[in-house]
């Protein structure tokens, strides 16, 4: 007797998603990895399709190897790679109208061509969006909202005229960013769910705790370089430690102009600090790349996760980052949190550069079991992450 597989026969569920860059890029920095680690873990139970751009940011040049404006496989996705010319949002509106999708998937509030473009065609009853989950990747943090600031609240007050978001889902990576979302947004968003951003499938938490053999301490700054990662921040408040210590720069120049402002202060540096800039870092190689240092310094001006941290961690290396993000403060100092304060980030990085051999690998090891607490968070965000696709509210039919 022949015994049918209902389980092959059912339909998954289709998620239309939008971000402005994705793989094989990942100079865009947190929201390729927050996608890319979503479609790993739930690309097979879900059929994910992703619209982005053909390059990468602060790049003009397609990808190599890649079909342009048609579906390409990566991974367990298929994405369509748009081209820079103006016919885009034809090919948007194409998509949107013949794609037979359940969920449209935006990752991000203030992008026009990958966010505010599909919602508008819908607003205007081109088409009907059937449910939209929308996740603002950190735009509404304090310190992101001051950025274009005029440009920002002009076309948030008009969105809240004209009730374009009063019916999506929105997804907060944590408890921090949905008072984030409530500040800026008030009562127009309505469905706010935490599901917390995912870590890389295959990250794995090192056993073997590196030194540095060198007398001075060796920090890390490992990110993007643009005013929201705060590396003038740092810059100043290491130029007046007194301690010999070895910075090192490592990450892509998102704003040169902001780049420029660094280098001036550099240039101001005292001879007790040694100055190593180095090139951006490949995602697989994030984490080797921290091993080689004894604190990853991140003046963070706002995160609504940052990727970064548990692969920090994960490694053994110990942070010290703002209080401008989700994560907390351990007694252990594995995560040592303080306010941006300068004066404040002087003297914390001089107790960091005075700590005895033994003092530094008690952080290190503190760090690695913060890494397996994280690790532990992450199996409840999968549940998170997957409660928000199957909620069923005004936002998801």
């Amino acid at each position: 007797m022949l015994v049918s597989d209902k389980s092959s026969s059912i339909k998954k569920k289709k998620i239309l998603c939008f971000i402005k860059y994705y793989l094989p890029g990942y100079k865009y920095g947190g929201p390729i990895r927050s996608v890319a680690n979503f479609v790993e873990k739930f690309g097979d139970e879900y059929d994910i399709h992703i619209v982005c751009s053909s390059h990468d940011a602060s790049d003009n040049k397609p990808y190599e190897g890649i079909d342009l404006e048609k579906w390409n496989s990566v991974g367990k996705a298929k994405v369509f790679y748009l081209s820079n010319k103006i016919s885009k949002f034809n090919k948007i509106y194409k998509l949107l109208s013949e794609i037979d999708y359940d969920v449209i998937y935006l990752n991000s509030f203030f992008t026009f061509t990958f966010s505010i473009f599909p919602l508008l065609v819908q607003y205007f009853s081109l088409i009907s969006i059937k449910s939209c989950v929308i996740a603002p990747r950190g735009e509404f943090s304090r310190n992101a909202i001051k950025l274009k600031n005029l440009k920002k609240l002009i076309y948030i007050y008009l969105m809240k005229i004209l009730g374009v978001y009063d019916h999506l889902c929105w997804q907060a990576s944590s408890e921090f960013e949905t008072n984030d979302i409530e500040r800026e947004l008030g009562s127009v968003a309505k469905n706010i769910i935490v599901a917390p951003d995912l870590i890389y499938s295959n990250w794995s938490i090192k056993n073997k705790i590196s030194y540095n053999k060198s007398r001075c301490l060796k920090i890390v700054f490992l990110s993007r370089i643009s005013p929201m990662k705060n590396l003038d921040f740092l810059i100043r408040a290491i130029n007046k430690v007194s301690s010999d210590i070895e910075l090192n720069i490592l990450g892509p120049k998102e704003d040169l102009q902001y780049w420029e402002k660094c280098k001036n202060l550099l240039k101001k540096t005292p001879k007790n600090i040694k100055v190593i800039i180095g090139e951006q870092v490949l995602p697989e190689r994030v984490q080797e790349t921290f091993m080689k240092y004894d604190l990853f310094a991140f003046p963070t001006r706002g995160e609504n996760f940052g990727h970064v941290i548990p692969e920090s961690l994960s490694v053994g290396t110990p942070i010290l980052l703002s209080d401008q993000t989700p994560w907390n403060h351990v007694k252990s100092l594995g995560i040592q949190i303080i306010p941006l304060n300068e004066n404040d980030w002087t003297k914390s990085i001089e107790q960091w550069a005075t700590l005895s051999e033994q003092e530094l690998t008690k952080r290190k090891e503190a760090s690695l079991i913060y890494a397996k607490k994280i690790g532990e968070m992450n199996q409840k965000s999968i549940i998170k992450n997957k409660e928000l696709f199957e909620y069923k509210s005004s936002c998801l039919n």
